[in-house]
């Protein structure tokens, strides 16, 4: 009986033991298949257009995507593998583009300007399309798609996409504060910076962290200080400008051009003489705000002023090189 007990035995066990054989191949399938999916995930999901985004009748065409698709993915850039399209109706004309900014899933957008847009239709049956090399996915604009110039709406789309993002990047995008309620926090913040243009700036409010840029006027560098300073004789005064349009007259010069010779003179004077002997180099840096005095006058133009600080850059520099040589 006993016998007869162990070969049933070993009987069951060689069915298990074959069962879990046949059962194997299904387990790793069911591992690896959604695993090779995600890796080549390649998809538009959707998208909205807003109106008067940055400036009045202007459009902002946001998009949610899913790309990791091989063998671009980690061998390339998407901005150099993919553009992110508007298509025409007729599925060809291509009305805008931008590279694709980002790998994964994420958000992207393409801005119109208002005057690109006037020859536009409003509600259109538009085509969203990821364009590649030998690969495109797209998605046709809907009426619901088209939401206007409520930009609220386009807050809870950030949101509602930065928490579905999160979900599957198996990350952290967005945080709750008491001062502004559910926000992106600073590593899905970049993340839609880099996908949606200046959103940070129109849209602070759903921004943990904002950085916008110092507001500054836009100016166009002149020569307006320097007109504003008086002429070398009213500066120097009568009696001086006298003196040097004698000596000029002797030498065949000007008065302004016989003043740059005295401050010359006088600047090469000090150099040599007020310093020790070997310390020549010294003496003519240290000597500049001579020759910074005769440029305020304007007997110095600004360019010779420069190319004396050149000269007395080089021979400090040679002199400090020289002295641990």
């Amino acid at each position: 009986m006993h016998n007869i007990f162990m070969h049933f035995t070993k009987i069951n066990k060689r069915g298990r033991s074959k069962a879990l054989l046949l059962l194997l191949p299904v387990l790793l399938a069911l591992l690896v298949v959604p695993a090779l999916a995600a890796v080549n995930d390649f998809s538009v999901d959707g998208a909205n257009v807003y109106s008067s985004y940055i400036e009045d009748d202007d459009w902002l065409v946001v998009v949610k995507y899913k790309n990791v698709l091989e063998p671009y993915y980690g061998n390339d850039t998407s901005q150099n593998a993919f553009l992110l399209q508007l298509v025409d109706t007729d599925n060809t004309t291509v009305l805008a583009q931008t590279p694709l900014p980002a790998w994964g899933y994420r958000p992207g957008a393409i801005y119109l300007s208002a005057d690109t847009v006037a020859s536009l239709e409003w509600g259109a049956n538009y085509t969203i399309k990821i364009n590649g090399t030998a690969n495109e996915t797209h998605y046709n604009l809907t009426a619901a798609d088209w939401r206007g110039s409520n930009l609220v709406i386009l807050d809870d789309w950030c949101l509602a996409l930065a928490t579905s993002m999160q979900t599957y990047d198996n990350a952290t995008y967005v945080t709750t504060t008491t001062e502004k309620g559910l926000v992106l926090n600073e590593e899905g913040g970049v993340l839609f910076v880099i996908g949606i243009p200046v959103l940070n700036q129109v849209r602070p409010n759903i921004f943990q962290i904002v950085v916008s840029d110092i507001p500054h006027d836009e100016a166009t560098a002149t020569w307006a200080f320097w007109d504003t300073l008086p002429s070398w004789d009213a500066a120097v005064g009568p009696e001086l400008a006298g003196i040097f349009n004698a000596s000029g007259d002797l030498i065949s010069v000007d008065g302004q051009t016989a003043g740059m010779l005295f401050i010359f003179i006088l600047w090469a004077a000090i150099a040599t003489t007020a310093f020790a002997v070997g310390h020549g180099t010294a003496g003519m840096a240290l000597s500049l705000p001579i020759l910074a005095l005769g440029t305020y006058y304007q007997f110095i133009p600004f360019a010779v002023m420069g190319v004396a600080i050149a000269v007395v850059v080089v021979l400090v520099i040679r002199e400090i090189w020289w002295s641990k040589t």
